[in-house]
């Protein structure tokens, strides 16, 4: 019939329906949901024929001939047709013949989404409802998609946002959206975990005033080998969390985290996108679709990023083994944390702890056997006036970074406390200079270089 409008989508080359682009969803297809059916009602029966052995029991009655029970048969209770012999009536007896329906053609199967439709899709969402730049919207969708994975993955990231608390509760509320079986927390507190471990799978916490315990706890709850004692047994709380930790970016240091800081800005909020209530009833069906089909994948991946430091390089192995035949995403996580990664050592090196470790290693070098506590922070606060800084460091300060940094100091003379440029000391020194990416001034590798070659000549 010409006027009959089909209500079907066109199919890709991969068999699957795509939709015109007049409905726009924002690039979110409709995830498959197997509907269940209700049986058919059952027809009702139909009303039998009137029976005709009252009337004609009846009519035997009246002409004396009442038959008795034994009178009757079965045979002769329900007569049986009889077919005439020698005719072709047989055949008309028996059922018809059944001929099978034609069969139709199997449908293609369900589509899953691929990691990078969820990545688009979940940058596409919090973008549209948040003040956050492209980069850091893209470490959120990373780090949604790892939720969905928690029971494969080891370390499990602490996604940390700073900033206005605004703000920083619509990021909260993309996660509470997005992220697998998350529950939106006002405050975390230890005792907390026993309700926290039925009621939901991801955090997602505002604490404002997040003090050192809870940073601590924090820490040790994003590796999965962990077990908190509770009520005379050994349990296990990891979970991924997302933590609202306060207008100050300086907050007390959690263990494998990804740290996201809000930039205040006046822009006035944006109209909601037409797409976006779609997005936010479908994104999470096709996510656990995406989890059912990789599931056993993630558990097997053994991908190993490089180019980053330790603990960074264990945040990114946790979050790329969720990206499943997604190669360019990979590359993309890897150059993301690698910002991160040295905007943490660019912070790390204005430290007091690097100001006293580059002090003492540039003492090292002098050719002394040890330096005084009083030296070293000499040293040091020269190097805090040449910064412009005017923060002074006393020896008894200094003494308490260098045992923070696993540099013991002990009494050299009279005079004081100090460090003894021994091997292992020496090579404790060169250790943490790695780690705070302090690299050799061209004129001091020269000299070391003209060092060496003397001693070997």
């Amino acid at each position: 019939m010409p006027d009959v409008h089909e209500n079907n989508f066109p199919l890709t080359a991969e068999e699957y329906m795509t939709q015109p682009a007049e409905l726009d969803d924002g690039g979110c297809f409709d995830p498959f949901i197997p509907k269940v059916s209700a049986p058919a009602p059952k027809p009702a029966p139909k009303p039998k024929p009137p029976s005709l052995v009252p009337l004609i029991d009846k009519i035997l009655r009246d002409n004396g001939c009442v038959p008795t029970p034994t009178d009757t048969t079965p045979e002769a209770g329900f007569p049986v047709s009889v077919v005439a012999e020698g005719t072709d009536d047989a055949v008309l007896a028996q059922p018809r013949e059944i001929f099978p329906t034609p069969l139709e053609a199997p449908l293609p199967p369900p589509r899953v989404a691929t990691a990078v439709e969820l990545f688009t899709w979940l940058k596409r969402c919090v973008l549209a409802q948040t003040h956050l730049p492209e980069d850091a919207a893209e470490i959120v969708a990373f780090w949604v998609i790892s939720s969905w994975f928690q029971d494969a993955l080891t370390v499990l990231p602490c996604l940390v946002i700073t900033g206005p608390a605004h703000d920083a509760w619509g990021v909260l509320h993309v996660l509470g959206d997005f992220c697998r079986q998350a529950a939106m927390l006002a405050g975390f507190r230890r005792s907390h975990l026993g309700v926290l471990r039925w009621g939901c799978l991801t955090n997602v916490v505002s604490e404002p005033n997040l003090d050192k315990r809870t940073a601590g706890l924090l820490s040790n709850l994003t590796d999965r080998n962990f077990l908190v004692v509770e009520g005379g047994s050994l349990t296990r709380y990891s979970k991924s969390t997302a933590i609202y930790a306060g207008e100050n970016p300086e907050t007390h240091t959690i263990q494998n985290s990804i740290h996201i800081h809000i930039t205040p800005i006046n822009a006035e909020p944006s109209a909601t996108p037409e797409w976006l209530e779609k997005m936010i009833e479908r994104l999470p069906v096709h996510l656990d679709q995406y989890r059912t089909k990789n599931l056993r994948c993630v558990y097997r991946a053994k991908w190993v990023p490089s180019g980053l430091s330790s603990e960074t390089a264990a945040i990114a192995t946790a979050l790329g083994r969720c990206i499943v035949d997604a190669p360019e995403l990979l590359q993309n996580l890897v150059a993301l944390l690698k910002a991160q990664d040295q905007q943490h050592l660019s912070e790390l090196s204005n430290t007091t702890e690097a100001i006293v470790l580059e002090a003492t290693r540039a003492l090292s070098r002098d050719g002394r056997e040890h330096a005084y506590a009083k030296e070293i922070a000499a040293e040091a606060n020269r190097l805090l006036e040449a910064r412009g800084e005017t923060v002074r460091l006393s020896p008894e300060k200094v003494g308490h970074q260098l045992k923070r940094l696993g540099l013991r100091t002990h009494p050299l003379s009279q005079t004081g406390n100090g460090l003894t440029f021994d091997k292992a000391t020496l090579a404790r020194i060169q250790q943490l200079a790695a780690v705070y990416m302090m690299e050799d001034a061209p004129a001091e590798t020269e000299n070391l270089h003209g060092s060496q070659t003397t001693e070997n000549n």
